[in-house]
């Protein structure tokens, strides 16, 4: 089924072939660009060739390389933001390599922050402006169905291509094809979020909502099935963040307006529900209680921030270089939970982006999200909302997907300067992430 097939399944009503962005190039650009979030979302499945290439890079790096061969063509190559993030990754891979201390997998971490960080920032960067907002919505929500109803087939029926096999006391919760529980939270979260953003923004809504209101609420049920707490906080902590950009802001004109005080609303109307759903958990299945915050601080995250801080301290400048976390709390003397052989990074990535390179690698992972941050554009304020909140708890900035939202923010936050520009400062309702110009 197309994708326009599934636009008009949904409900949409039929708009001109130019609204709906249905020439030739905008459909395939789509086709591709649901081809890299759905391919993304099956980190286990590789093509062993010396090292495991996972088949979603492989996906991303033709979409790169497709893009690329398109803006090169018709002169639109955003040079700045590529080689920005490509010159700082080389910079922290050459800091890496001038440290002394342990390293395990040093290259492999250089290789990201050079080659596949970048690549999937780039494809984040063009993909919504060579699709458009309308059909960005569709295919995020297209990769939520897909991804989350195989995991649940996965639950069901695991098949070992496409599932990885992780020890039997962290294997509680829904995972599916993910590499842990958290990490379909965190997708799960962060696309969902993503799509009611964009259609908030456009306006653009389903003229049948149900099989729209039903993908949500079979979202918010995988997550609660992962067990996974931080997807609540990040989406509460985005909402409140949105609603404080929005709070008092006269310029913004239209339906921007009114984001403040339902976005406000539906961060506390999520609170008070989690609480209460909380409170209706037997003892020993609740989301959270104090007991298990002190367990944690004690014996897990708590333990590890301390810890990590004190490293940091003896090397806050330049770092102790890529793959230290792991040859050190390899040999560490210590039970701490979330640390130890084979971990290889920090639950919270900017102390663990700290830890590695240093105060440079610290400024690259907050200005990364810092300059796709723009009050002008909801989808933004969001995003950056939900990625930061998350990537202080989990270690989820070493992702594609986190990168990639990453570049989306970024070119949403620069569409709306720019329009909002050519309106005499004055905001628009909609249609503010057009496909043209792209």
């Amino acid at each position: 089924m197309t994708a326009v097939a599934v636009h008009h399944a949904l409900g949409m009503p039929r708009l001109p072939s130019r609204a709906r962005g249905g020439d030739p190039a905008t459909r395939a650009w789509t086709a591709l660009a649901l081809g890299v979030t759905a391919s993304l979302a099956l980190p286990a499945v590789k093509i062993p060739v010396g090292i495991d290439l996972r088949v979603g890079q492989i996906v991303l790096a033709g979409m790169f390389g497709l893009i690329v061969l398109h803006d090169l063509t018709t002169l639109r190559m955003r040079w700045g933001p590529l080689l920005a993030i490509v010159g700082v990754g080389l910079m922290l891979g050459t800091l890496s390599t001038l440290t002394t201390y342990p390293k395990v997998k040093e290259m492999t971490f250089i290789i990201k922050y050079v080659a596949v960080f970048p690549v999937a920032y780039y494809v984040g960067v063009r993909m919504l402006p060579l699709v458009g907002a309308r059909r960005l919505a569709l295919v995020l929500e297209l990769t939520l169905a897909f991804a989350l109803a195989l995991s649940v087939a996965l639950e069901a029926h695991p098949v070992p291509l496409l599932i990885h096999e992780r020890p039997p006391h962290l294997s509680v919760g829904l995972k599916g094809s993910f590499w842990e529980q958290g990490e379909l939270a965190f997708f799960a979260g962060l696309f969902m979020l993503g799509s009611l953003a964009l259609r908030m923004e456009t306006l653009q809504w389903p003229a049948r909502r149900w099989p729209l209101v039903a993908l949500y609420a079979f979202t918010i049920g995988c997550a609660l099935a992962s067990h996974n707490k931080t997807v609540w906080v990040a989406l509460v902590a985005a909402c409140l963040a949105a609603a404080v950009a929005y709070r008092g802001r006269p310029e913004l004109s239209g339906v921007a307006r009114r984001w403040a005080v339902r976005l406000a609303g539906a961060a506390v109307l999520g609170a008070v529900a989690l609480a209460a759903y909380n409170a209706w958990l037997p003892a020993d299945e609740k989301l959270v209680t104090a007991r298990m915050l002190e367990h944690k601080w004690e014996a897990e995250r708590g333990a590890a921030l301390r810890i990590a801080w004190e490293l940091i301290m003896e090397a806050p400048w330049l770092g102790h270089g890529f793959g230290f976390v792991e040859a050190y709390f390899g040999n560490f003397p210590s039970d701490i939970i979330g640390l130890g052989s084979g971990v290889a990074q920090l639950f919270n990535s900017y102390l663990d982006i700290w830890l590695s390179a240093g105060m440079p690698g610290l400024i690259y992972a907050l200005g990364l999200l810092a300059v796709g941050f723009s009050p002008r554009s909801l989808f933004s304020v969001l995003t950056i909302g939900y990625l930061f909140t998350f990537a202080n708890v989990n270690p989820v900035a070493q992702h594609e997907y986190y990168h990639l939202f990453a570049g989306l923010a970024y070119a949403a936050a620069f569409q709306a300067r720019h329009t909002l520009s050519d309106h005499g400062g004055q905001g628009v309702r909609h249609g503010i992430y057009g496909t043209s110009g792209a």
